[in-house]
């Protein structure tokens, strides 16, 4: 179990970093709209869905990531969260949380540094001594239309590191999260690293609406195709250059340090939601790359 909940939580990390968690446009009344550990209750600010998220064979996972205000891509920052990954589908009910490794679905809280992504490796990303896995106690969750509702009752939560400590957690929300869905990737990989996840959405970039098709490795890398022209209905297929699209690069998901490439072939086709992506020959501060995509490319309409 462990190596699959650590895939769910570095793609939650990237999703949340690549957004900025987008603000909850929903307030509540009735619900305090805060998360928990021990005696320190967070804001929850910010919310996303995060859905077709691929595990160990063909498993499909799907999560429910609350932050506080403070994790911000564009100010480098960081903040802390409470994850709750289920296998399949999201649906409402009463759970109750487990220690056993292979039960369903997880209540995690832990602290998600923007400025690590990059370097997290999947076996070592709980290294931040922040993190803690339910073990005991239940939540409930009611869904209506976009609305969530996530109460909790006797959680107990046990440090990743250190077993031995354990704390209490809670949530108590109420908020439309915004959905974030991950492409189906077939194959992927950008020079030799491989191509986690990708899709469509747009950025204001150097103060212009730009469209980008965005392609991020399991590293935290990132190479895009912009445009100014709208990708919200799919991509064009045939075969450009780097003067049609301008390829960017961000290491490490620093989306206030973009690279742009000098020179660059792309070929683009398309069969159903499946598309073929390549890239070759492109020069970026001097250096070659190369990404062959294959998979789908879902778009995400949220601002940075």
């Amino acid at each position: 179990m462990k190596k699959v909940f650590f895939s769910l939580m570095l793609i939650a990390a990237l999703a949340a970093g690549f957004t900025g968690c987008k603000k909850d446009e929903n307030t509540s009344t009735s619900h305090s709209q805060k998360f928990s550990l021990g005696e320190t209750n967070y804001d929850v600010k910010n919310a996303l869905a995060i859905t077709n998220i691929a595990g160990e064979g063909t498993d499909i996972y799907n999560a429910i990531v609350l932050c506080d205000a403070n994790l911000n891509n564009n100010n480098g920052g960081e903040g802390r969260g409470v994850i709750i990954a289920f296998k399949g589908d999201i649906t409402g009910g009463t759970y109750t949380l487990s220690d056993n490794e292979t039960a369903y679905p997880k209540y995690a809280f832990t602290s998600l540094n923007i400025a690590d992504i990059a370097s997290f490796d999947i076996e070592n990303i709980f290294d931040n001594g922040e993190a803690y896995i339910g073990i005991t106690g239940s939540f409930t969750l009611e869904i209506d239309g976009d609305t969530y509702t996530i109460t909790t009752e006797g959680i107990e939560v046990e440090n990743v590191e250190d077993p031995t400590v354990l704390e209490t957690s809670s949530v108590d929300y109420e908020g439309a999260p915004a959905v974030y869905e991950l492409a189906t990737v077939i194959s992927g990989n950008l020079n030799n690293e491989v191509i986690a996840t990708a899709g469509r959405t747009k950025y204001n970039l150097m103060f212009i609406e730009t469209q980008i098709a965005a392609f991020i490795t399991y590293s935290g890398n990132f190479i895009g195709l912009t445009s100014t022209s709208s990708f919200a209905e799919g991509l064009p297929v045939g075969e450009f250059t780097n003067n049609d699209f301008p390829i960017i690069y961000l290491e490490g998901m620093d989306i206030n340090s973009p690279k742009f490439a000098t020179s660059g072939n792309i070929v683009i086709a398309k069969d159903g939601d499946i598309y073929t992506i390549d890239i070759t020959d492109a020069t970026i501060s001097g250096d070659n790359y190369e990404m062959h995509y294959e998979g789908t490319l879902p778009f995400f309409d949220f601002p940075f």
